[in-house]
């Protein structure tokens, strides 16, 4: 019988209807809110990392400039539970905040304000994005869709800035902007925009998203008994 998932979620955008969603679909939420939950992502087989605010310059090593908004604390929780989960090859999503704090976790880079920086709109709302050629979200989601995003921050890939074994697999059209990025080798994903507010559930960018990826394999080693008697941080 295949495993239950336990997904561990931190409190974020659409936390409430990620969770119905999650629970639906036959998940356990763990609900990760602050230092003293951090243990608990040692009995999850999964990882949601939820939109919010800006993410602190600090923790990708540039000074505040156009970012704004900040909840440091939670910066703090995020990071060590997406380091975690990329260290152990945890399945996880990352959701628009979530995508860029798994980018800086992995060592990259974010464009702190991508309209003023890249002299175009900040995202508000429906536009459309591309996906490349075999990537996980092109299987997921095609090659063309409609997405809801809202968002005025990047991953940065200019130069050779994306951190090695990270790729990006969707852009906006028709501006380029990144819209999702995932792990070479781990089941590891972020998009840009937020399938949780997408009213058709059969929406590819929507629920389904969702679901394909709770129901996706669940790596031997984030479910065995080694992997959770290792140091929570490696």
């Amino acid at each position: 019988m295949k495993q239950k998932p336990v997904v561990g979620i931190t409190i974020g955008s659409g936390y409430e209807e990620l969770s119905r969603i999650l629970k639906i679909y036959g998940a356990d939420v763990l609900s990760i809110q602050n230092r003293g939950d951090l243990p608990k992502i040692r009995n999850a087989t999964h990882l949601l990392l939820p939109g919010g605010s800006d993410i602190h310059p600090s923790f990708y090593g540039q000074t505040v400039t156009y970012a704004r908004g900040f909840q440091v604390q939670r910066d703090w929780l995020e990071y060590q539970l997406a380091r975690y989960a990329i260290n152990r090859g945890m399945p996880t999503l990352g959701i628009c905040r979530g995508l860029q704090m798994l980018i800086v976790a992995a060592g990259g880079q974010l464009l702190q304000d991508f309209a003023t920086i890249s002299k175009v709109s900040p995202h508000r709302c429906g536009h459309e994005i591309r996906t490349t050629q075999n990537s996980v979200l092109r299987n997921l989601l095609g090659h063309r869709l409609e997405v809801n995003s809202y968002h005025h921050q990047s991953a940065d890939v200019s130069g050779n800035r994306m951190p090695k074994n990270w790729r990006a697999t969707a852009y906006s059209i028709p501006d380029d902007i990144v819209e999702g990025v995932e792990h070479r080798t781990k089941p590891i994903i972020g998009v840009q925009f937020h399938p949780e507010y997408v009213i058709e559930a059969r929406d590819p960018a929507g629920e389904a998203l969702i679901v394909n990826w709770l129901e996706g394999d669940v790596p031997k080693e984030s479910q065995s008994a080694t992997a959770r008697k290792l140091p929570l941080f490696a």
